[in-house]
């Protein structure tokens, strides 16, 4: 959830889970969300309002900001209503690992660089030149829906970054998988099995989903934006409570070793499951 204090005498951000419960929707699940039932939809936001968290990454908004129309406009309104019930999802989860390992579990999974770059165009568009007084209040400031603008704007160049990540990974999987066929061993040896860790939850998601693709790559056929695909599910099951992914990332996940403490994870067809799953959370703690 994202909150201003006060630090120094000036207004500061801070974007934390804190003692929420964190959901990530991956696009699939948004729309659905946002263009299906208002029933369930108005379950979704009351629950979340009560104690949840949105996990929202940039990339996430790039995906969003291509539709026109009334999916947009649904879009826009379903994260709108969410007010600040949301975090900035750091993308990277090498950067998320590096953060764990210095100790910073707490906001490792939270995209600094998001947040800073939110603020300033979200005080840009609220008072140009500083033409009028701002509306610092949370629920005002912190719609959700705004950073669609900004995701259309910057549209090439996420998707440009994408396929570098892409090909990087690709390479990487492929690599070790040449490897592992001429030794079975250098697996272990360059992905050791590792137990889970509450203090570091990316790192272990990290490591075994990597294990995972090298061991699945003779039959896996990459996709366009598998890497991202790839960085969502790291950081949306190690940070959160419940998680819609592609149904290929939620096989992959619930295979991961147990036990563990990752996210319950569901794809666009359970999105009721997901829905009263969430409810019976915030309700029953």
């Amino acid at each position: 959830m994202i909150n201003f204090t006060i630090e120094h005498g000036n207004p500061v951000c801070v974007a934390e889970l804190k003692d929420r419960f964190g959901i990530y929707l991956d696009s699939d699940s948004l729309f659905e969300l946002a263009e299906g039932a208002a029933s369930r939809r108005q379950r979704f936001i009351e629950a979340v309002k009560r104690r949840g968290t949105l996990l929202f990454s940039l990339t996430n908004a790039a995906e969003l900001a291509g539709p026109q129309g009334k999916s947009a406009d649904a879009v826009r309104a379903f994260l709108d209503s969410l007010g600040p019930c949301w975090v900035p999802l750091e993308l990277n989860p090498w950067k998320v690992v590096e953060r764990e390992q210095a100790g910073l579990t707490g906001r490792a999974p939270v995209s600094e660089t998001f947040m800073e770059a939110y603020v300033q165009r979200r005080t840009y568009d609220l008072s140009a030149q500083g033409g009028r007084v701002l509306d610092l209040s949370a629920e005002n400031f912190f719609r959700l829906g705004a950073v669609l603008d900004w995701a259309q704007e910057s549209r090439n160049e996420i998707q440009r970054d994408a396929l570098t990540m892409d090909d990087t990974l690709r390479s990487k999987v492929q690599h070790l998988r040449a490897e592992y066929d001429k030794d079975l061993t250098c697996l272990d040896r360059a992905l050791p099995s590792i137990p889970y860790d509450e203090r570091r939850p990316a790192t272990f998601v990290l490591l075994h989903l990597l294990r995972t693709l090298v061991l699945e790559a003779k039959g896996f056929r990459y996709m366009p934006h598998d890497a991202l695909d790839f960085c969502h599910a790291v950081l949306a099951s190690a940070y959160g409570s419940l998680a819609a992914l592609d149904k290929h990332w939620k096989r992959r996940v619930e295979n991961l070793p147990r036990p563990s403490r990752l996210a319950k994870v569901y794809y666009r067809p359970q999105a009721n499951e997901l829905v009263d799953t969430l409810e019976a959370l915030v309700t029953t703690s």
